[in-house]
C-alpha cells in the first residue's frame, strides 16, 4: 500500500465519521465525531512528518506524536463501540471496524518506517 492509499484511507474514514452524528440527533456524537476525525488529520499529517524528518531526535519526536494519536484515536473508538453494544447500529459496528483497520495499517506503515531506519542507521555505523 502507498502512503497515497493510505491518506486516501484515512479520508474516507473521515468522512465515515462526519456522519456519525446524523445516526441519534441529539446525542453527543457530533463532538465525537469531530474529535475523531481531528485525530485522523493528525495522524496522516504526523506520518508525513515522520517521513521526511531529517534527524534522528527529530524523527523519533515525530514517532511519537504518531502513536500518540493512534493512542488518542484507538481509545476514541473503543468508547465508541462500547456505547454502541447495546443498540447494535450496523453502520457504527462498520464504522468501528473500519476504524479498526485504518489504525492497523498506520500500525504496520510505523513498523516497516522503523525497520527501515534501523536498517540505514546499521549501514552507518
Amino acid at each position: 500500500m502507498t502512503l497515497e492509499q493510505l491518506s486516501n484511507l484515512n479520508e474516507k474514514f473521515q468522512n465515515k465519521a462526519s456522519q456519525l452524528a446524523d445516526l441519534l440527533p441529539g446525542s453527543n456524537l457530533l463532538a465525537f465525531s469531530s474529535a475523531i476525525m481531528r485525530s485522523s488529520q493528525k495522524m496522516d499529517k504526523i506520518l508525513h512528518k515522520v517521513l521526511s524528518a531529517k534527524g534522528q531526535i527529530s524523527f523519533y519526536n515525530q514517532m511519537d506524536a504518531l502513536e500518540e494519536e493512534m493512542d488518542e484515536l484507538i481509545y476514541m473508538i473503543d468508547k465508541l463501540d462500547d456505547a454502541n453494544r447495546k443498540r447494535q447500529i450496523p453502520m457504527i459496528t462498520d464504522f468501528v471496524k473500519k476504524g479498526y483497520e485504518l489504525l492497523s495499517l498506520y500500525s504496520i506503515c510505523c513498523d516497516q518506517i522503523i525497520e527501515k531506519k534501523m536498517k540505514n542507521e546499521d549501514k552507518l555505523d
